[in-house]
């Protein structure tokens, strides 16, 4: 019996400290310390942003040590330094923050991002509630969505392209945005099949070219030369984007796409031999060659060339007569 008294106590007192632990750590609950974030739903790409932050003591016991980090969105542009990642210290915040206190701070930002694309910024506090070993922590986001990027990029290329034959194709872009961007790269990424031949200007690499600073109501447009190879029919998908390599990553501002079917010659030729298109000939014929050719596509053809050439043995060269 005295056995089962001893055991009785100590499982009482080890209920009794883990009651006392789990009160600590439960004792405030999220309405103690209010803390949220408060900005827009909606921005267009790289208008400048302002998040509220903003924390209240709702409780009754003076919160000791607090430190408050607020994280930009990701690729955010901050106003003020460059680091995405801002910390408040003790001191800043008043070394505590008292049973009814309020307080705000306003961070500001650009957002870079393509159309559509959420972004979000973070806040956490962290605190010592007074008389109590444990730090607890609060925490909060907020979700802005890009809904506008005021640039205009675009493909001028015609919907239809004749298999290997030589093409040209630009990209025209154009910016409204009330900021100066820089670091701007265009990427066009060609689909298969296609043989890059030249461009204007020149690129970095064969489908990359770089654009220092382009301000607003500043745009420009990159000419590329190439062919296309492919099935009769076949539809090809040119690709291209134009956005900021930041820390080594590509942030995407607007793309664009255009497709492209591979068609028939444009242009019939056929050729026939002393008023024959079937003619048999003899030695020491003489041989009057006609070339007849028609554009029976809907495209005007120009810059052409006409090349012909005669082969073998049989030929006497030196009788050979054509016209300048």
């Amino acid at each position: 019996m005295k056995k089962l008294i001893i055991f009785l106590l100590i499982l009482t007192g080890v209920i009794g400290l883990l009651g006392v632990y789990y009160y600590q750590k439960n004792i405030y609950s999220k309405d103690v310390l209010k803390l949220e974030i408060l900005g827009p739903n909606e921005a267009e790409a790289l208008q400048e942003v302002k998040y509220v932050v903003k924390y209240k003591n709702n409780g009754e016991v003076r919160l000791d040590e607090p430190e408050l980090v607020f994280e930009y969105p990701e690729y955010a542009l901050p106003s003020e330094g460059n680091s995405r990642r801002v910390i408040k210290k003790a001191e800043e915040l008043g070394g505590a923050i008292y049973p009814g206190e309020e307080r705000t701070f306003v961070f500001t930002a650009r957002l870079l991002g393509h159309e559509g694309e959420t972004k979000e910024a973070k806040a956490t506090l962290t605190y010592q509630p007074k008389n109590l070993k444990a730090r607890y922590t609060s925490q909060t986001s907020f979700v802005t969505v890009i809904n506008r990027v005021p640039l205009s990029f675009n493909f001028d290329l015609t919907s239809k392209v004749q298999a290997n034959k030589e093409f040209k194709f630009s990209l025209n872009y154009f910016s409204n945005i009330n900021y100066p961007l820089t670091n701007v790269h265009l990427i066009v990424d060609y689909p298969n099949g296609f043989e890059f031949i030249s461009a204007n200007p020149k690129s970095l690499e064969r489908n990359e070219w770089s654009i220092e600073a382009l301000n607003n109501a500043e745009g420009g447009r990159v000419e590329i030369s190439g062919q296309l190879s492919g099935q009769i029919g076949e539809e090809k998908l040119f690709r291209a984007r134009l956005g900021i390599w930041q820390e080594g990553e590509f942030v995407l501002l607007k793309e664009t796409t255009k497709a492209v079917s591979i068609i028939r010659p444009a242009l019939y030729i056929t050729q026939q031999i002393n008023n024959n298109p079937k003619y048999v000939a003899q030695p020491g014929d003489l041989l009057h060659y006609e070339i007849f050719f028609k554009n029976i596509g809907d495209d005007f053809l120009n810059e052409m060339f006409l090349l012909v050439t005669l082969e073998g043995e049989a030929f006497d060269f030196s009788t050979l007569q054509a016209p300048d």
